[in-house]
Protein backbone atom coordinates (compact mmCIF):
# COMPACT_ATOMS: atom_id res chain seq x y z
CA UNK A 1 0.00 0.00 0.00
CA UNK A 2 1.40 3.37 -1.08
CA UNK A 3 0.76 6.31 1.25
CA UNK A 4 1.01 9.75 -0.35
CA UNK A 5 0.29 13.23 0.99
CA UNK A 6 -0.48 16.33 -1.09
CA UNK A 7 0.91 19.11 1.07
CA UNK A 8 2.29 22.63 0.98
CA UNK A 9 2.29 25.53 3.40
CA UNK A 10 0.97 27.84 0.65
CA UNK A 11 -2.69 27.93 -0.35
CA UNK A 12 -3.92 28.36 -3.90
CA UNK A 13 -1.49 25.92 -5.53
CA UNK A 14 -3.99 23.32 -6.77
CA UNK A 15 -3.52 21.00 -3.82
CA UNK A 16 -7.07 19.64 -3.57
CA UNK A 17 -7.45 19.64 -7.35
CA UNK A 18 -4.39 17.41 -7.49
CA UNK A 19 -5.54 15.13 -4.67
CA UNK A 20 -8.98 14.60 -6.20
CA UNK A 21 -7.83 14.05 -9.77
CA UNK A 22 -4.88 11.85 -8.87
CA UNK A 23 -7.18 9.72 -6.69
CA UNK A 24 -9.74 9.34 -9.46
CA UNK A 25 -7.05 8.86 -12.10
CA UNK A 26 -5.47 6.01 -10.16
CA UNK A 27 -8.87 4.41 -9.59
CA UNK A 28 -9.66 4.62 -13.31
CA UNK A 29 -6.44 2.69 -13.93
CA UNK A 30 -7.77 -0.15 -11.77
CA UNK A 31 -6.14 0.79 -8.46
CA UNK A 32 -8.14 0.85 -5.23
CA UNK A 33 -7.71 4.30 -3.73
CA UNK A 34 -8.64 5.85 -0.38
CA UNK A 35 -8.66 9.66 -0.35
CA UNK A 36 -8.55 11.21 3.13
CA UNK A 37 -9.73 14.80 3.43
CA UNK A 38 -7.50 16.21 6.19
CA UNK A 39 -8.66 19.81 5.83
CA UNK A 40 -11.45 21.31 7.99
CA UNK A 41 -12.64 23.15 4.86
CA UNK A 42 -13.64 19.73 3.40
CA UNK A 43 -12.82 20.71 -0.19
CA UNK A 44 -12.16 17.14 -1.34
CA UNK A 45 -15.46 15.93 0.12
CA UNK A 46 -17.31 18.91 -1.36
CA UNK A 47 -15.86 18.17 -4.79
CA UNK A 48 -17.36 14.68 -4.68
CA UNK A 49 -20.61 16.00 -3.19
CA UNK A 50 -20.53 13.84 -0.06
CA UNK A 51 -20.58 14.46 3.68
CA UNK A 52 -20.28 12.32 6.79
CA UNK A 53 -20.32 13.04 10.51
CA UNK A 54 -18.03 10.05 11.03
CA UNK A 55 -15.01 11.46 9.23
CA UNK A 56 -11.35 11.89 10.09
CA UNK A 57 -12.22 13.72 13.30
CA UNK A 58 -14.22 10.72 14.56
CA UNK A 59 -11.56 8.28 13.35
CA UNK A 60 -8.83 10.01 15.36
CA UNK A 61 -10.94 10.16 18.51
CA UNK A 62 -12.94 6.93 18.54
CA UNK A 63 -11.70 4.79 15.67
CA UNK A 64 -15.19 4.92 14.15
CA UNK A 65 -15.40 6.14 10.56
CA UNK A 66 -17.54 6.08 7.42
CA UNK A 67 -15.58 5.18 4.31
CA UNK A 68 -17.64 6.56 1.45
CA UNK A 69 -17.49 5.14 -2.05
CA UNK A 70 -17.37 8.12 -4.40
CA UNK A 71 -16.42 6.39 -7.66
CA UNK A 72 -15.57 2.86 -8.80
CA UNK A 73 -12.44 1.80 -6.85
CA UNK A 74 -12.32 5.24 -5.22
CA UNK A 75 -13.26 5.83 -1.58
CA UNK A 76 -13.18 8.89 0.68
CA UNK A 77 -12.99 9.75 4.36
CA UNK A 78 -14.52 13.16 5.03
CA UNK A 79 -12.54 15.44 7.35
CA UNK A 80 -15.35 16.12 9.80
CA UNK A 81 -15.17 19.84 9.10
CA UNK A 82 -14.83 22.09 12.14
CA UNK A 83 -14.85 19.05 14.43
CA UNK A 84 -11.33 18.36 13.20
CA UNK A 85 -10.16 21.62 14.80
CA UNK A 86 -11.58 20.53 18.16
CA UNK A 87 -9.96 17.11 17.84
CA UNK A 88 -6.60 18.75 17.22
CA UNK A 89 -6.87 20.66 20.50
CA UNK A 90 -7.74 17.46 22.37
CA UNK A 91 -4.93 15.44 20.79
CA UNK A 92 -2.45 18.19 21.64
CA UNK A 93 -2.67 17.18 25.31
CA UNK A 94 -2.08 13.47 24.73
CA UNK A 95 1.07 11.36 24.49
CA UNK A 96 2.23 10.01 21.12
CA UNK A 97 -0.24 12.39 19.49
CA UNK A 98 1.74 12.45 16.23
CA UNK A 99 1.04 8.73 15.67
CA UNK A 100 -2.75 8.83 16.10
CA UNK A 101 -3.52 8.55 12.36
CA UNK A 102 -0.97 5.79 11.91
CA UNK A 103 -2.54 3.83 14.76
CA UNK A 104 -6.09 4.42 13.51
CA UNK A 105 -5.26 3.04 10.06
CA UNK A 106 -2.88 0.25 11.08
CA UNK A 107 -5.38 -2.45 10.08
CA UNK A 108 -6.40 -0.85 6.77
CA UNK A 109 -6.36 -3.49 4.02
CA UNK A 110 -7.53 -3.95 0.45
CA UNK A 111 -6.22 -0.59 -0.66
CA UNK A 112 -3.46 0.14 -3.19
CA UNK A 113 -3.08 3.87 -2.51
CA UNK A 114 -3.94 6.20 0.34
CA UNK A 115 -3.86 9.89 -0.59
CA UNK A 116 -4.12 12.60 2.07
CA UNK A 117 -5.31 16.07 1.06
CA UNK A 118 -3.73 18.34 3.67
CA UNK A 119 -4.51 21.89 4.86
CA UNK A 120 -1.98 24.63 3.95
CA UNK A 121 -0.70 25.09 7.50
CA UNK A 122 1.56 23.46 10.03
CA UNK A 123 -0.67 21.75 12.55
CA UNK A 124 -0.97 18.48 14.43
CA UNK A 125 -3.08 16.88 11.71
CA UNK A 126 -0.33 17.45 9.16
CA UNK A 127 2.24 16.10 11.63
CA UNK A 128 0.14 12.94 11.83
CA UNK A 129 -0.01 12.75 8.04
CA UNK A 130 3.76 13.10 7.73
CA UNK A 131 4.26 10.36 10.31
CA UNK A 132 1.87 8.12 8.36
CA UNK A 133 2.89 8.78 4.74
CA UNK A 134 6.05 7.73 2.96
CA UNK A 135 5.93 10.23 0.08
CA UNK A 136 4.91 13.89 -0.13
CA UNK A 137 3.82 15.65 -3.30
CA UNK A 138 4.35 19.42 -3.06
CA UNK A 139 2.47 21.51 -5.65
CA UNK A 140 4.16 24.75 -6.65
CA UNK A 141 2.22 27.36 -8.61
CA UNK A 142 4.29 29.48 -10.94
CA UNK A 143 4.99 32.35 -8.54
CA UNK A 144 7.58 33.28 -5.93
CA UNK A 145 5.42 32.79 -2.84
CA UNK A 146 4.62 29.22 -3.84
CA UNK A 147 8.35 28.50 -3.94
CA UNK A 148 8.65 29.90 -0.43
CA UNK A 149 5.77 27.67 0.67
CA UNK A 150 7.53 24.63 -0.78
CA UNK A 151 10.75 25.48 1.05
CA UNK A 152 8.80 25.85 4.32
CA UNK A 153 7.14 22.49 3.71
CA UNK A 154 10.48 20.75 3.25
CA UNK A 155 11.79 22.27 6.47
CA UNK A 156 8.74 20.86 8.24
CA UNK A 157 9.39 17.45 6.66
CA UNK A 158 12.93 17.48 8.05
CA UNK A 159 11.63 18.41 11.50
CA UNK A 160 9.06 15.60 11.46
CA UNK A 161 11.71 13.11 10.36
CA UNK A 162 13.71 14.06 13.44
CA UNK A 163 10.66 14.02 15.72
CA UNK A 164 9.36 10.63 14.55
CA UNK A 165 12.80 9.14 13.85
CA UNK A 166 11.68 8.08 10.38
CA UNK A 167 14.51 7.05 8.08
CA UNK A 168 13.10 9.07 5.22
CA UNK A 169 10.11 11.01 3.98
CA UNK A 170 10.49 11.31 0.22
CA UNK A 171 9.09 14.30 -1.65
CA UNK A 172 8.38 15.33 -5.22
CA UNK A 173 7.58 18.77 -6.63
CA UNK A 174 4.58 19.24 -8.92
CA UNK A 175 4.53 22.43 -11.07
CA UNK A 176 0.96 23.79 -11.29
CA UNK A 177 -0.82 26.75 -12.93
CA UNK A 178 1.79 26.80 -15.68
CA UNK A 179 1.13 29.27 -18.48
CA UNK A 180 3.70 29.14 -21.28
CA UNK A 181 2.59 32.61 -22.45
CA UNK A 182 3.98 34.31 -19.35
CA UNK A 183 7.63 34.91 -18.58
CA UNK A 184 7.14 34.28 -14.85
CA UNK A 185 5.85 30.74 -15.51
CA UNK A 186 8.79 29.89 -17.73
CA UNK A 187 11.31 31.36 -15.31
CA UNK A 188 9.86 29.68 -12.22
CA UNK A 189 9.72 26.29 -13.95
CA UNK A 190 13.38 26.56 -14.99
CA UNK A 191 14.32 27.63 -11.48
CA UNK A 192 12.61 24.82 -9.63
CA UNK A 193 14.06 22.26 -12.04
CA UNK A 194 17.52 23.68 -11.32
CA UNK A 195 16.92 23.63 -7.56
CA UNK A 196 15.21 20.26 -7.17
CA UNK A 197 16.44 18.28 -10.17
CA UNK A 198 14.85 14.83 -10.51
CA UNK A 199 12.57 15.57 -7.55
CA UNK A 200 10.39 17.59 -9.94
CA UNK A 201 7.71 15.66 -11.82
CA UNK A 202 8.16 15.61 -15.57
CA UNK A 203 4.45 16.38 -15.82
CA UNK A 204 3.45 20.04 -15.60
CA UNK A 205 -0.15 20.98 -14.76
CA UNK A 206 -1.08 23.80 -17.10
CA UNK A 207 -3.54 26.53 -16.24
CA UNK A 208 -6.98 25.37 -17.37
CA UNK A 209 -10.40 26.83 -16.67
CA UNK A 210 -12.02 23.38 -16.73
CA UNK A 211 -10.05 22.38 -13.64
CA UNK A 212 -11.70 25.22 -11.70
CA UNK A 213 -15.16 24.46 -13.11
CA UNK A 214 -15.25 20.74 -12.34
CA UNK A 215 -15.78 20.92 -8.53
CA UNK A 216 -18.87 23.08 -9.07
CA UNK A 217 -20.47 20.12 -10.86
CA UNK A 218 -19.20 17.65 -8.23
CA UNK A 219 -17.01 16.09 -10.89
CA UNK A 220 -13.36 15.37 -11.48
CA UNK A 221 -11.66 16.69 -14.58
CA UNK A 222 -12.07 13.29 -16.28
CA UNK A 223 -15.85 13.61 -15.99
CA UNK A 224 -16.27 17.35 -16.50
CA UNK A 225 -13.96 17.85 -19.49
CA UNK A 226 -12.25 14.59 -20.51
CA UNK A 227 -10.70 16.13 -23.63
CA UNK A 228 -9.30 19.21 -21.89
CA UNK A 229 -5.64 19.95 -21.28
CA UNK A 230 -6.35 19.57 -17.55
CA UNK A 231 -7.52 15.98 -18.07
CA UNK A 232 -4.51 15.26 -20.26
CA UNK A 233 -2.08 16.68 -17.69
CA UNK A 234 -3.53 14.71 -14.78
CA UNK A 235 -3.63 11.59 -16.94
CA UNK A 236 0.11 12.03 -17.57
CA UNK A 237 0.71 12.66 -13.87
CA UNK A 238 -1.18 9.48 -12.97
CA UNK A 239 0.97 7.51 -15.39
CA UNK A 240 4.09 9.00 -13.86
CA UNK A 241 2.97 8.10 -10.33
CA UNK A 242 2.17 4.53 -11.39
CA UNK A 243 5.59 4.25 -13.03
CA UNK A 244 7.20 5.60 -9.87
CA UNK A 245 5.38 3.02 -7.76
CA UNK A 246 6.54 0.17 -9.99
CA UNK A 247 10.18 1.15 -9.44
CA UNK A 248 9.89 0.92 -5.67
Amino acid sequence: MKRYAIMTMKGGTGKTTTAVNVAHGLSLSGQKVLLIDCDPQRNAAVTFGVESEKGLAALLMTGDVDILQVRDNCFLIDSGGRNLLEVELILGRQEKREYRLQKALMHLKGCDYVICDCPPSMNLINVNVLAFCDKIFIPIAMDYLSQVGAEQTMKVIDEIKWLTQKDSIDFHILPTFYDSRTRISREVLVQIREWFGDKVFKTVIRINTALREAPGDNKTIYEHAPLSRGAFDYYKLTEEILSMSEKV
